[in-house]
């Protein structure tokens, strides 16, 4: 390995604003601490990031179309091949830095892995930040702590770590963000007119396979949960439907994620799922729709999931 070519940081295919975060702020930070490093997304990157981008007239980071080419790339919010899809060699990756509770570590036989229960990838990267007393751009900072307000839910969701609150703190004393820009924030992503729902959807669509099960989960978090529920339920069942499938899956859920009122609206067109939701849960399904007090987020329901199905011997 010639460690003087330089490290590719990047994420899953298509990130999203804690992924894009993570991929600026941690090249940053390699660069600050005298490795040659670039930031390099694949695919494109989520409305929300291009909204935060946009807003504060920051410059748009590299995109690239696959990993190949670099010896050493760095994972920042991903940690799963399905995620990668086929575009970073595994071999290829030195460090994973995330923050999810289900994921394929093991499967980076080269990689240093740092993988955290915190509410954002993001965080992990700025606690580097804060812990060495290293200045930070206002470019990743700003995209640092709105990756964290947005994945804990403006600090709602049950993965809301203080170490969350610790580096949002500490970034807000450089960027001195309002406290209502968490609504701007929300609102950004809360446009599902026209085709725009169906594209959200394939945004941030993913599936796993437990033990042989593929399962797919369809993960909105957005303002007026009700509202998309009331007009447009066809709509969603269909594209349920569409990526079943698509990724020739067996079982199929949504979980919407009311970022106002406090609640998940889940829909699932598998006898079997609802039973698995309603028991990991507690979700009481009519028509195919359960709708569920309080935030919890897919990478909650997953391990949920993975016990009861466990539990009952599912396969």
């Amino acid at each position: 390995m010639d460690e003087t070519k330089p490290i590719l940081v990047t994420s899953y295919v298509n990130p999203d604003l804690d992924g894009v975060s993570g991929i600026v702020g941690y090249a940053e930070y390699l660069h600050q601490t005298g490795k040659e490093a670039i930031e390099g997304v694949i695919g494109a990157p989520q409305s929300e990031s291009n909204f935060v981008l946009d807003r504060f007239k920051l410059e748009y980071p590299n995109q690239v179309e696959s990993a190949e080419g670099y010896e050493q790339v760095v994972l920042v919010d991903a940690s799963e091949l399905i995620g990668l899809e086929g575009k970073v060699p595994p071999e290829s990756v030195i460090e994973i830095i995330d923050h999810r509770k289900v994921h394929d570590a093991d499967k980076f036989p080269n990689a240093k892995v740092q993988i955290e229960l915190v509410g954002a990838a993001a965080t992990l990267v700025g606690e580097k930040f804060m812990q060495a007393n290293m200045p930070i751009s206002d470019r990743a900072a700003l995209l640092i702590e709105s990756a964290i307000i947005s994945n804990t839910l403006n600090f709602k969701s049950g993965t809301t770590t203080d170490r969350d609150r610790t580096v949002k703190a500490w970034l807000n004393q450089k960027t001195h963000l309002p406290d209502e820009y968490w609504v701007d924030l929300f609102m950004a992503k809360s446009d599902t007119t026209g085709p725009k729902l169906s594209e959200r959807i394939d945004a941030d669509f993913a599936w796993f396979d437990l033990n042989g099960c593929k399962l797919g989960c369809a993960q909105l978090e957005l303002i007026g949960v009700q509202e998309l529920f009331d007009t447009r339920l066809d709509d969603i069942r269909h594209k349920l439907a569409e990526l079943k499938q698509k990724y020739s899956l067996d079982l199929i859920f949504g979980t919407f994620i009311e970022l106002k009122d406090d609640f998940n609206m889940l829909i699932s067109p598998d006898e079997k799922m609802r039973a698995i939701l309603t028991k990991a849960l507690g979700a009481t399904f009519v028509g195919g729709v359960a709708k569920r007090p309080g935030l919890i987020m897919r990478k909650q329901i997953t391990p949920l999931i993975i016990a009861e199905m466990g539990s009952n011997g599912a396969s």
